[in-house]
Protein backbone atom coordinates (compact mmCIF):
# COMPACT_ATOMS: atom_id res chain seq x y z
CA UNK A 1 0.00 0.00 0.00
CA UNK A 2 1.24 3.47 -0.86
CA UNK A 3 1.24 5.85 2.08
CA UNK A 4 1.27 9.60 1.62
CA UNK A 5 2.68 10.39 5.03
CA UNK A 6 5.53 9.16 7.19
CA UNK A 7 5.73 7.87 10.72
CA UNK A 8 3.81 5.33 12.76
CA UNK A 9 0.44 6.77 11.75
CA UNK A 10 1.23 6.98 8.03
CA UNK A 11 -1.48 4.48 7.03
CA UNK A 12 -4.15 6.10 9.18
CA UNK A 13 -3.25 9.59 7.99
CA UNK A 14 -3.29 8.45 4.36
CA UNK A 15 -6.76 6.97 4.79
CA UNK A 16 -8.00 10.15 6.49
CA UNK A 17 -6.57 12.26 3.66
CA UNK A 18 -8.18 10.10 0.97
CA UNK A 19 -11.56 10.18 2.70
CA UNK A 20 -11.53 13.93 3.24
CA UNK A 21 -10.36 14.88 -0.25
CA UNK A 22 -12.33 12.21 -2.07
CA UNK A 23 -15.55 12.50 -0.09
CA UNK A 24 -15.69 8.78 0.68
CA UNK A 25 -16.22 6.52 3.66
CA UNK A 26 -15.46 2.84 4.37
CA UNK A 27 -17.68 0.37 6.17
CA UNK A 28 -17.64 -3.26 7.33
CA UNK A 29 -20.51 -5.49 8.45
CA UNK A 30 -20.17 -8.83 10.24
CA UNK A 31 -23.04 -10.97 8.93
CA UNK A 32 -23.11 -13.23 11.99
CA UNK A 33 -22.99 -10.68 14.81
CA UNK A 34 -24.48 -7.79 12.76
CA UNK A 35 -21.72 -5.61 14.17
CA UNK A 36 -20.87 -2.73 11.85
CA UNK A 37 -17.82 -0.49 11.69
CA UNK A 38 -17.68 2.92 9.98
CA UNK A 39 -14.70 5.02 9.10
CA UNK A 40 -14.71 8.73 9.88
CA UNK A 41 -15.75 9.39 6.28
CA UNK A 42 -19.04 7.53 6.72
CA UNK A 43 -19.97 9.73 9.68
CA UNK A 44 -19.21 12.80 7.56
CA UNK A 45 -21.34 11.57 4.64
CA UNK A 46 -24.24 10.90 7.01
CA UNK A 47 -23.87 14.29 8.68
CA UNK A 48 -23.00 12.76 12.05
CA UNK A 49 -20.20 13.29 14.54
CA UNK A 50 -17.85 10.41 15.30
CA UNK A 51 -19.16 8.60 18.39
CA UNK A 52 -22.52 10.36 18.18
CA UNK A 53 -24.31 7.11 17.30
CA UNK A 54 -23.45 3.44 17.32
CA UNK A 55 -22.67 2.24 13.77
CA UNK A 56 -25.30 -0.16 12.48
CA UNK A 57 -27.07 -1.12 9.28
CA UNK A 58 -30.37 -0.14 10.91
CA UNK A 59 -29.07 3.39 11.53
CA UNK A 60 -28.14 3.86 7.86
CA UNK A 61 -31.45 2.37 6.72
CA UNK A 62 -33.36 4.79 8.95
CA UNK A 63 -31.62 7.71 7.24
CA UNK A 64 -32.25 6.46 3.68
CA UNK A 65 -35.11 8.13 1.85
CA UNK A 66 -38.19 5.85 2.09
CA UNK A 67 -38.45 5.63 -1.71
CA UNK A 68 -34.87 4.32 -1.95
CA UNK A 69 -34.90 1.62 0.73
CA UNK A 70 -34.48 -2.00 -0.29
CA UNK A 71 -36.94 -4.55 1.09
CA UNK A 72 -35.36 -6.71 3.83
CA UNK A 73 -35.82 -9.77 1.63
CA UNK A 74 -33.74 -8.17 -1.12
CA UNK A 75 -30.93 -7.32 1.30
CA UNK A 76 -30.99 -10.88 2.60
CA UNK A 77 -30.79 -12.24 -0.94
CA UNK A 78 -27.77 -10.06 -1.77
CA UNK A 79 -25.92 -11.26 1.30
CA UNK A 80 -26.92 -14.92 1.00
CA UNK A 81 -25.87 -15.12 -2.66
CA UNK A 82 -22.78 -12.95 -2.14
CA UNK A 83 -23.82 -10.61 -4.97
CA UNK A 84 -22.00 -7.35 -5.76
CA UNK A 85 -23.31 -4.32 -3.87
CA UNK A 86 -23.94 -1.49 -6.32
CA UNK A 87 -26.65 1.06 -5.67
CA UNK A 88 -27.39 4.74 -5.16
CA UNK A 89 -29.75 6.21 -2.62
CA UNK A 90 -30.64 9.43 -0.83
CA UNK A 91 -29.95 9.99 2.84
CA UNK A 92 -31.81 12.60 4.84
CA UNK A 93 -29.51 14.25 7.33
CA UNK A 94 -30.58 16.07 10.44
CA UNK A 95 -32.00 19.42 9.41
CA UNK A 96 -33.55 17.94 6.29
CA UNK A 97 -30.54 18.15 3.96
CA UNK A 98 -30.61 15.44 1.29
CA UNK A 99 -27.47 13.90 -0.17
CA UNK A 100 -27.13 11.26 -2.85
CA UNK A 101 -24.71 8.48 -1.91
CA UNK A 102 -23.32 5.62 -3.98
CA UNK A 103 -22.57 2.33 -2.25
CA UNK A 104 -20.08 -0.11 -3.77
CA UNK A 105 -19.10 -3.28 -1.97
CA UNK A 106 -18.88 -7.04 -1.90
CA UNK A 107 -19.65 -10.00 0.35
CA UNK A 108 -16.71 -12.04 1.63
CA UNK A 109 -16.83 -15.80 2.20
CA UNK A 110 -15.33 -17.89 5.01
CA UNK A 111 -13.23 -21.02 4.55
CA UNK A 112 -16.37 -23.09 4.08
CA UNK A 113 -17.66 -20.83 1.31
CA UNK A 114 -20.38 -19.20 3.38
CA UNK A 115 -20.99 -15.42 3.47
CA UNK A 116 -19.40 -13.99 6.60
CA UNK A 117 -18.67 -10.32 6.07
CA UNK A 118 -19.66 -7.44 3.81
CA UNK A 119 -17.32 -4.55 3.06
CA UNK A 120 -17.78 -1.46 0.99
CA UNK A 121 -17.23 2.19 0.27
CA UNK A 122 -19.69 5.09 0.26
CA UNK A 123 -19.13 8.25 -1.76
CA UNK A 124 -21.10 11.41 -2.39
CA UNK A 125 -22.69 11.65 -5.86
CA UNK A 126 -25.00 14.58 -5.09
CA UNK A 127 -23.43 16.85 -7.71
CA UNK A 128 -23.90 14.28 -10.44
CA UNK A 129 -27.58 13.81 -9.56
CA UNK A 130 -28.13 17.57 -9.30
CA UNK A 131 -26.60 17.95 -12.76
CA UNK A 132 -28.91 15.22 -14.10
CA UNK A 133 -31.95 16.91 -12.55
CA UNK A 134 -30.93 20.27 -14.04
CA UNK A 135 -30.35 18.67 -17.44
CA UNK A 136 -33.75 16.95 -17.36
CA UNK A 137 -35.42 20.24 -16.41
CA UNK A 138 -33.70 21.94 -19.35
CA UNK A 139 -34.82 19.16 -21.68
CA UNK A 140 -38.40 19.42 -20.39
CA UNK A 141 -38.39 23.19 -20.99
CA UNK A 142 -36.93 22.66 -24.45
CA UNK A 143 -39.64 20.15 -25.36
CA UNK A 144 -42.34 22.45 -23.97
CA UNK A 145 -41.05 25.41 -26.01
CA UNK A 146 -40.95 23.33 -29.17
CA UNK A 147 -44.43 21.97 -28.53
CA UNK A 148 -45.81 25.45 -27.86
CA UNK A 149 -44.18 26.95 -30.96
CA UNK A 150 -45.32 24.16 -33.25
CA UNK A 151 -41.96 24.34 -35.07
CA UNK A 152 -40.04 21.40 -36.49
CA UNK A 153 -36.60 20.97 -34.93
CA UNK A 154 -33.54 19.15 -36.23
CA UNK A 155 -29.74 19.25 -36.20
CA UNK A 156 -27.03 19.10 -38.85
CA UNK A 157 -23.27 19.00 -39.08
CA UNK A 158 -21.18 22.14 -39.03
CA UNK A 159 -21.39 22.47 -42.82
CA UNK A 160 -25.14 21.82 -42.96
CA UNK A 161 -24.89 18.24 -44.18
CA UNK A 162 -26.08 15.06 -42.55
CA UNK A 163 -29.39 16.32 -41.14
CA UNK A 164 -31.01 14.08 -38.53
CA UNK A 165 -34.13 11.91 -39.00
CA UNK A 166 -36.51 14.74 -38.03
CA UNK A 167 -35.41 16.69 -41.12
CA UNK A 168 -35.69 13.62 -43.31
CA UNK A 169 -39.25 13.00 -42.11
CA UNK A 170 -40.18 16.65 -42.65
CA UNK A 171 -38.90 16.92 -46.22
CA UNK A 172 -38.66 13.38 -47.54
CA UNK A 173 -34.99 13.98 -48.36
CA UNK A 174 -32.95 10.78 -48.18
CA UNK A 175 -30.03 10.35 -45.80
CA UNK A 176 -27.71 10.12 -48.80
CA UNK A 177 -29.04 13.39 -50.22
CA UNK A 178 -28.70 15.11 -46.85
CA UNK A 179 -25.16 13.82 -46.45
CA UNK A 180 -23.87 15.04 -49.81
CA UNK A 181 -26.13 17.93 -50.76
CA UNK A 182 -26.96 19.19 -47.30
CA UNK A 183 -30.23 20.80 -46.35
CA UNK A 184 -29.89 23.40 -49.12
CA UNK A 185 -30.29 20.63 -51.66
CA UNK A 186 -33.91 20.21 -50.56
CA UNK A 187 -34.82 23.87 -51.08
CA UNK A 188 -37.07 24.72 -54.04
CA UNK A 189 -34.89 25.38 -57.14
CA UNK A 190 -36.23 28.94 -57.46
CA UNK A 191 -35.31 29.79 -53.86
CA UNK A 192 -32.05 27.85 -53.72
CA UNK A 193 -29.51 30.35 -55.19
CA UNK A 194 -30.34 33.11 -52.71
CA UNK A 195 -30.61 30.72 -49.76
CA UNK A 196 -27.37 28.94 -50.65
CA UNK A 197 -25.44 32.22 -50.90
CA UNK A 198 -26.76 33.38 -47.53
CA UNK A 199 -26.00 30.01 -45.95
CA UNK A 200 -22.40 29.99 -47.22
CA UNK A 201 -21.84 33.35 -45.56
CA UNK A 202 -23.09 31.92 -42.27
CA UNK A 203 -20.85 28.85 -42.50
CA UNK A 204 -17.86 31.16 -43.03
CA UNK A 205 -18.98 33.55 -40.29
CA UNK A 206 -21.06 31.44 -37.83
CA UNK A 207 -23.97 33.46 -36.53
CA UNK A 208 -27.73 32.81 -36.29
CA UNK A 209 -29.19 32.13 -39.73
CA UNK A 210 -32.70 32.82 -41.02
CA UNK A 211 -34.43 32.36 -44.37
CA UNK A 212 -37.91 31.95 -45.85
CA UNK A 213 -38.00 29.29 -48.52
CA UNK A 214 -40.02 26.44 -49.94
CA UNK A 215 -39.22 22.91 -48.76
CA UNK A 216 -40.54 19.55 -49.97
CA UNK A 217 -43.73 18.50 -48.21
CA UNK A 218 -42.65 14.86 -48.12
CA UNK A 219 -44.03 13.97 -51.53
CA UNK A 220 -46.85 16.53 -51.55
CA UNK A 221 -45.28 19.41 -53.42
CA UNK A 222 -43.61 22.30 -51.59
CA UNK A 223 -44.56 24.41 -48.60
CA UNK A 224 -43.18 27.71 -47.37
CA UNK A 225 -41.12 27.57 -44.17
CA UNK A 226 -39.34 30.12 -42.06
CA UNK A 227 -36.05 28.38 -41.34
CA UNK A 228 -33.83 29.46 -38.46
CA UNK A 229 -30.54 28.01 -37.26
CA UNK A 230 -28.05 28.69 -34.48
CA UNK A 231 -24.50 27.36 -34.25
CA UNK A 232 -23.46 25.18 -31.33
CA UNK A 233 -19.80 25.67 -30.47
CA UNK A 234 -17.31 23.24 -29.00
CA UNK A 235 -13.62 23.96 -28.40
CA UNK A 236 -13.90 27.21 -30.33
CA UNK A 237 -15.39 25.73 -33.50
CA UNK A 238 -18.92 24.96 -34.65
CA UNK A 239 -19.86 21.46 -33.55
CA UNK A 240 -23.32 21.42 -35.10
CA UNK A 241 -26.29 23.59 -36.04
CA UNK A 242 -29.69 23.45 -34.36
CA UNK A 243 -32.55 24.24 -36.73
CA UNK A 244 -36.22 25.15 -36.46
CA UNK A 245 -38.71 25.28 -39.28
CA UNK A 246 -42.05 27.09 -38.93
CA UNK A 247 -44.74 26.48 -41.52
CA UNK A 248 -45.66 29.88 -43.03
CA UNK A 249 -47.33 28.54 -46.16
CA UNK A 250 -50.72 30.10 -45.39
CA UNK A 251 -49.14 33.51 -44.80
CA UNK A 252 -47.04 33.39 -47.95
CA UNK A 253 -49.87 32.05 -50.09
CA UNK A 254 -52.39 34.65 -48.82
CA UNK A 255 -50.41 37.72 -47.72
CA UNK A 256 -53.42 40.06 -47.63
CA UNK A 257 -55.39 37.65 -45.48
CA UNK A 258 -52.59 37.74 -42.90
CA UNK A 259 -52.04 41.47 -42.83
CA UNK A 260 -49.13 41.57 -45.28
CA UNK A 261 -48.59 43.22 -48.64
CA UNK A 262 -49.51 46.71 -49.85
CA UNK A 263 -49.26 48.00 -46.28
CA UNK A 264 -52.32 46.01 -45.23
CA UNK A 265 -53.41 46.99 -41.74
CA UNK A 266 -50.97 49.89 -41.54
CA UNK A 267 -53.81 52.44 -41.52
CA UNK A 268 -56.31 50.35 -39.57
CA UNK A 269 -57.07 51.53 -36.06
CA UNK A 270 -56.72 49.17 -33.13
CA UNK A 271 -59.83 47.81 -31.48
CA UNK A 272 -60.42 47.66 -27.75
CA UNK A 273 -60.34 43.87 -27.97
CA UNK A 274 -56.90 43.99 -29.59
CA UNK A 275 -55.57 46.25 -26.85
CA UNK A 276 -56.84 43.88 -24.13
CA UNK A 277 -55.43 40.86 -25.94
CA UNK A 278 -52.06 42.52 -26.54
CA UNK A 279 -51.75 43.39 -22.84
CA UNK A 280 -52.52 39.78 -22.01
CA UNK A 281 -49.83 38.46 -24.39
CA UNK A 282 -47.20 40.73 -22.84
CA UNK A 283 -48.55 40.33 -19.30
CA UNK A 284 -48.78 44.11 -19.01
CA UNK A 285 -51.04 45.91 -16.56
CA UNK A 286 -52.98 49.01 -17.57
CA UNK A 287 -50.34 51.01 -15.74
CA UNK A 288 -47.55 49.29 -17.69
CA UNK A 289 -49.18 50.25 -21.00
CA UNK A 290 -49.79 53.79 -19.77
CA UNK A 291 -46.14 54.28 -18.81
CA UNK A 292 -44.84 52.84 -22.09
CA UNK A 293 -47.25 54.72 -24.36
CA UNK A 294 -47.63 58.03 -22.55
CA UNK A 295 -51.43 57.63 -22.60
CA UNK A 296 -53.12 57.97 -19.22
CA UNK A 297 -54.39 54.84 -17.47
CA UNK A 298 -57.93 56.28 -17.43
CA UNK A 299 -57.91 56.66 -21.22
CA UNK A 300 -56.53 53.14 -21.67
CA UNK A 301 -59.34 51.69 -19.55
CA UNK A 302 -61.93 53.63 -21.54
CA UNK A 303 -60.51 52.45 -24.88
CA UNK A 304 -60.58 48.83 -23.72
CA UNK A 305 -64.31 49.04 -23.09
CA UNK A 306 -64.90 48.84 -26.86
CA UNK A 307 -64.65 45.55 -28.73
CA UNK A 308 -64.59 47.46 -32.01
CA UNK A 309 -62.60 50.55 -32.99
CA UNK A 310 -63.01 53.19 -30.25
CA UNK A 311 -63.63 56.83 -31.08
CA UNK A 312 -60.22 58.16 -30.07
CA UNK A 313 -57.60 60.52 -31.49
CA UNK A 314 -55.24 58.87 -33.97
CA UNK A 315 -52.25 60.18 -32.04
CA UNK A 316 -53.17 58.32 -28.85
CA UNK A 317 -53.98 55.12 -30.72
CA UNK A 318 -50.67 55.44 -32.55
CA UNK A 319 -48.80 55.81 -29.26
CA UNK A 320 -50.46 52.67 -27.90
CA UNK A 321 -49.78 50.71 -31.05
CA UNK A 322 -46.13 51.80 -31.13
CA UNK A 323 -45.68 50.75 -27.48
CA UNK A 324 -47.10 47.30 -28.18
CA UNK A 325 -45.05 46.80 -31.34
CA UNK A 326 -41.88 47.78 -29.49
CA UNK A 327 -42.84 45.25 -26.85
CA UNK A 328 -42.99 42.47 -29.47
CA UNK A 329 -46.65 42.35 -30.52
CA UNK A 330 -47.95 42.25 -34.09
CA UNK A 331 -51.48 43.30 -35.05
CA UNK A 332 -53.41 41.47 -37.78
CA UNK A 333 -56.16 42.95 -39.95
CA UNK A 334 -57.38 40.19 -42.30
CA UNK A 335 -59.73 41.06 -45.11
CA UNK A 336 -62.11 38.43 -43.73
CA UNK A 337 -62.81 37.87 -40.05
CA UNK A 338 -62.00 39.86 -36.96
CA UNK A 339 -58.77 41.78 -36.26
CA UNK A 340 -56.21 39.75 -34.34
CA UNK A 341 -52.97 40.00 -32.41
CA UNK A 342 -49.92 37.77 -31.96
CA UNK A 343 -46.37 37.84 -30.68
CA UNK A 344 -44.01 39.00 -33.41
Amino acid sequence: MITLFEGELATRDTLRFVEEKGGIGLWRLDLDTKEMVWSRGVYTLLGLEVGQVEPSYERITAMIHPDDRLPPSEVERLMRQALPIEREFRVIQRGGRVRWLANRGEVLLDAAGNPCRAVGVLFDVSRQYEAIVAMRATEDRYRAIIQASGAAVWTSRADGTGADPKWLRLTGQTAEEALHGGWVGAVHPEDRPEVETSWRHRVADPRPFEAECRLPANGNGYRWYQVRAAPVFGSGTVREWVWTGSDIHARKANPLLHGEGSGAGAERQLTGAQIRAARGLLNWSVRDLSERSGVSAAVVRRLEEFNSEPNAPEQRMGQIRAAFEQGGVEFLFPSLGKPGVRLA
